[in-house]
């Protein structure tokens, strides 16, 4: 055998004699079933080989796609979080709606309410100043934001927009000390002002009549008299309502219905429906 395949035998008979050789062992592989286990115990040797020559591709292809199913639940969950928005911005109002038709009864031309127009936000930043209670929303000037817009969200007033950039903008919160907001009594119609009065404690309200017509539990919305906020919104719930010893003035305050302390999504309010965002 040595001096077949030594230097001195010519290549063509050593090309021959292996190509000899690999017929036969193909012949015995298909004819003898002992080749036959042979092969099968050789295939189950070096099949681990096979998963590890594979496995990087494996690897990107898992890796690809999780990133993929992930990323379509991402966008499936923003849009479903931003119709839901819609949603119970819309059956917020319901309540006051009932109360509003019954006052349409009694007066007669009375302006019908307009549908706002809304655009969802999330919130990038939440100022962590235990005086100043401020959040930054992802939208700005250039989807139309401007100061003074409302925010809601699922359950109620959440600030008013305080400053704008053209991608970003930064939201007052109705809890904070320089913010205040018209109000009124859902159940009455009695109209107020609702003060800040930092993130930990109620609003606050202010001129009041001494003989104010109030109870714990009542409902305080949006009275829209400032022009700035839409009418009807809910805004707080009378959580305490107490006499001053002094002057016997009414010291009242109300728990706002927004979940101050968990705010991601929100919506922006335009006073009319149809505006285009770009042109704000």
């Amino acid at each position: 055998m040595k001096l077949l395949f030594s230097k001195q035998s010519p290549l063509s008979v050593q090309l021959f004699i292996a190509l000899l050789f690999a017929l036969v062992l193909l012949g015995l592989d298909i004819s003898y079933r002992p080749f036959k286990v042979v092969r099968f115990y050789l295939d189950t040797i070096i099949s681990p080989i096979y998963y590890l020559s594979n496995s990087p591709r494996m690897t990107v292809d898992k890796l690809y796609q999780m990133s993929k199913t992930q990323n379509d639940l991402t966008v499936e969950n923003r849009r479903l979080t931003e119709e839901l928005l819609n949603k119970r911005s819309d059956l917020q109002l319901l309540e006051h709606l009932r109360h509003e038709n019954n006052r349409l009864r009694e007066l007669l031309g009375s302006p019908l309410r307009h549908d706002e127009h809304k655009m969802a936000a999330q919130v990038l930043l939440a100022d962590t100043d235990p005086y100043s209670y401020q959040i930054v929303l992802n939208k700005g000037k250039r989807e139309g934001v401007f100061e003074g817009q409302p925010v809601v969200d699922g359950k109620g007033i959440v600030g008013q927009i305080y400053e704008t950039a053209q991608t970003t903008s930064r939201a007052i919160l109705i809890c904070d000390y320089q913010h205040a907001i018209p109000v009124q009594v859902l159940r009455n119609d009695i109209a107020m002002v609702a003060v800040g009065n930092g993130c930990s404690n109620d609003l606050t309200l202010d001129f009041l009549p001494n003989n104010v017509d109030i109870k714990v539990g009542d409902v305080l919305v949006t009275s829209g008299l400032d022009g700035r906020f839409p009418e009807g919104y809910p805004v707080a719930i009378v959580s305490s309502v107490k006499l001053d010893i002094n002057d016997s003035t009414p010291i009242i305050s109300a728990t706002p219905t927004a979940d101050l302390k968990r705010l991601r999504y929100l919506l922006l309010l335009w006073a009319e429906a149809g505006v285009n965002e770009d042109e704000e």
